[in-house]
């Protein structure tokens, strides 16, 4: 037995050990549940985990304190789990009543979106909502949930985040602020091309208009063009009707090849996006969520108490029960310099007690909690 094999053998040796032991500790843990439903308590005592842990991280040598802090609180984890099934009580802590409606989007929607005709955002609406709804567009992200906010249009759908630039800011700020729900979403292919008036060269081109994502996508293509001016617009279909107005063949657009034949305009150049797989995810939203059987995303917005590991705690939970993380981003606090919140998006559908329960964990544990919908996941 060469000494691998010796350590390997003490490891399982001690394991045998380790699991009569977490047993019993889980026994005690369930008369502890039984204990605070009698009288009414919550599972989760801050003051108390704190203390364990700090006096657990006490005994240890400083360069094992860490790893032993994280040994007891997997336990605690999975100890607040098994008592919240037992309790099945930590739904209350999450209002759904308040964000949802149980049901499934209207049929024939009015649907709004930022920019024009040929707009991205107007060909994610058609494939969420079909080519038959009724689609009205305005100026700005903000305008197109004024119009819902309004009653003038069911949904709006707007861009959440690019695979080449990340997060679209002016968007999650939105949905920080404001009370929208996420009822769908989908990914769509950006095709960007530069289009220019019929009788324009490219050595013409002395300005370009585009939305700052669309330019930032083909920054690459125009190190080779250092002439040309980039001039930021409200999106990349609104800069294309924009310059097929102007007259001007010194100007030019970053669009897409239906607004090329929507607005008379010529193809310079095509597929100059840095990335050739250059995809935008957009998301339907509405003044109230919308559950139903088919919801398998969550996203979700916290902040978090100033305390020594409480992001690990956290993200423990969903691992614990066996949620998939799809996505974690942290962005300023507007009201608070240097704090930050966290956007999270899981698989999930908040009907489902385990995610209830998940839920009422993060919950108690952040300092702010948003939901900002539960939805169907994107086909494929």
């Amino acid at each position: 037995m060469n000494e691998l094999e010796i350590q390997r053998k003490k490891i399982d040796e001690i394991d045998k050990q380790l699991l009569p032991l977490f047993l019993e500790r889980m026994n005690c843990s369930k008369a502890v549940a039984d204990y605070k439903r009698e009288k009414g308590m919550a599972v989760l005592d801050k003051k108390r985990e704190k203390e364990i842990l700090d006096h657990k991280m006490s005994l240890v040598d400083s360069d094992k304190a860490l790893a032993v802090r994280d040994f007891f609180s997997s336990i605690m984890s999975i100890s607040r789990n098994a008592q919240r099934k037992l309790l099945a009580s930590d739904k209350s802590n999450i209002d759904l009543d308040g964000i949802f409606d149980m049901g499934t989007p209207k049929a024939n929607p009015t649907v709004v979106f930022q920019g024009v005709a040929g707009a991205n955002s107007e060909t994610a609406l058609m494939k969420i909502f079909g080519e038959g709804c009724k689609r009205t567009n305005v100026m700005t992200f903000g305008e197109a949930l004024d119009a819902v906010e309004k009653g003038d249009a069911d949904y709006a759908v707007l861009p959440l985040e690019n695979s080449s630039t990340g997060s679209i800011s002016g968007v999650y700020d939105l949905l920080e602020t404001r009370d929208f729900s996420i009822i769908g979403e989908v990914d769509v292919p950006i095709e960007h091309c530069l289009v220019a008036l019929p009788d324009a060269k490219l050595s013409d081109i002395e300005t370009v208009y585009s939305h700052e994502q669309g330019y930032l996508q083909c920054k690459e293509f125009f190190k080779s063009y250092p002439k040309i001016q980039f001039s930021a617009y409200y999106n990349t279909a609104l800069a294309a009707k924009l310059i097929s107005g102007m007259g001007d063949k010194t100007k030019a657009a970053i669009s897409d090849p239906r607004c090329a034949e929507i607005y008379g305009l010529q193809i310079l150049a095509d597929n100059i996006s840095t990335s050739h797989n250059n995809v935008t995810r957009f998301a339907a939203v509405a003044k109230r969520g919308l559950l139903h059987s088919r919801c398998g995303k969550i996203s979700i917005l916290f902040t978090l108490p100033n305390e020594s590991g409480a992001l690990s705690d956290i993200l423990s939970e969903f691992s614990i029960n066996g949620l998939n993380l799809v996505k974690i981003e942290s962005r300023p606090r507007h009201d608070r310099n240097f704090e930050y919140m966290f956007f999270v998006d899981f698989e999930g559908n908040l009907l489902d007690e385990k995610v209830q329960r998940v839920m009422g964990t993060v919950a108690e544990s952040t300092a702010y909690l948003k939901i900002l919908g539960n939805y169907p996941l994107p086909k494929e």
